[in-house]
């Protein structure tokens, strides 16, 4: 009998000392750039749109830039043609790599479009399915159609890789066009 109380004390006693052992919000390590998220890659400071380059939130209005320069690759998404309202239009994402990158054939690039107003997209999500994959450049066409004239803006998260021989860099950058629709 005494032994069991005296197990029962004991496991009382560790469970206490484990529920105060508790480490505070306070004292956890601060991030530090050895252990942050490795930021993504700005691109030319001459990029007015760049500045806003943040993830968008459903609610909020999309950001990102209509081209990231990168040593590895270039990424843009630019209107083909003009954009008339209540008309099937078209928009280009065009990737190139810059050597001794490559395009990634293998990896599943794909474009996430943000919902925006005035604008109807034929699909979401547009996959490698749709693209023109090349050894050294990438073309994915986005379709649309604007609902009244004014300006329109298309825009998604691109998700692609670029490689070397050795390495292969897999990126998303978040593209954004402002239309002037007729």
């Amino acid at each position: 009998m005494a032994l069991l109380r005296l197990s029962v004390v004991v496991a009382g006693s560790l469970l206490a000392l484990a529920c105060n052992k508790e480490t505070p919000p306070a004292a956890e390590e601060p991030r530090s750039a050895s252990n942050a998220a490795a930021p993504q890659a700005v691109p030319p400071a001459g990029d007015a749109a760049s500045a806003a380059a943040a993830p968008a939130t459903p609610d909020a209005p999309a950001t990102g830039a209509a081209k990231f320069t990168d040593a590895a690759f270039e990424v843009s998404l630019e209107p083909k043609g003009a954009a008339k309202a209540g008309q099937a239009s078209a928009a280009e994402v065009t990737l190139v790599a810059k050597a001794p990158y490559h395009v990634n054939d293998k990896y599943p690039i794909k474009l996430k479009l943000k919902e925006t107003p005035g604008v109807k997209f034929d699909n979401l999500i547009v996959t490698k399915d749709a693209a023109k994959v090349e050894t050294m450049k990438a073309v994915m066409p986005v379709s649309f159609t604007p609902d009244a004239a004014g300006k329109r803006t298309v825009a998604g998260q691109f998700a692609f890789s670029v490689c070397t021989e050795d390495k292969c860099l897999m990126e998303k950058r978040d593209l954004l066009v402002e239309l002037n629709v007729e």
